[in-house]
């Protein structure tokens, strides 16, 4: 059983993440690469809103594929070319977590990312155990 821990004596989380998740030592672990918004076919949707929606589409395949799922995702690290792109990434992990699944999250807006036409790319780390 994976927990979130948020202390008392430190400032609450400003947003849908928590502080820190404790693992327990039998857990399984994936950790993904940083994932971007290249579809299966190799094309780029364009905007923030398309690619960060199809970094979930894959992140959620590479978890499926391990025997995960977004409910055993323990970290979140996103980042951005696009300052404003904050609101999408909260609308997105709404979309695909649920209200009390608050996994560690970090977001980073970044001058590029490895592919000019990319402007968001995520991580995540999940942990389950069987």
């Amino acid at each position: 059983m994976l927990k979130t821990r948020n202390p008392s004596n430190v400032a609450p989380p400003g947003g849908l993440y928590s502080h820190s998740v404790e693992v327990p030592a039998n857990a399984r672990w994936l950790l993904t690469a940083g994932q971007v918004g290249v579809a299966p076919d190799g094309t780029i949707p364009e905007g923030f809103e398309a690619q960060h929606d199809q970094i979930w589409q894959n992140t959620i395949a590479i978890l499926n594929d391990a025997g995960f799922g977004v409910e055993d995702i323990v970290r979140i690290n996103v980042f951005s070319t696009e300052p404003a792109g904050l609101p999408h990434v909260m609308e997105h992990r709404k979309k695909y977590l649920k209200p009390d699944h608050t996994p560690g999250s970090t977001w980073l807006v970044i001058s590029q990312l490895a592919n000019p036409k990319l402007v968001v790319e995520m991580e995540t780390i999940a942990a389950k155990v069987d």
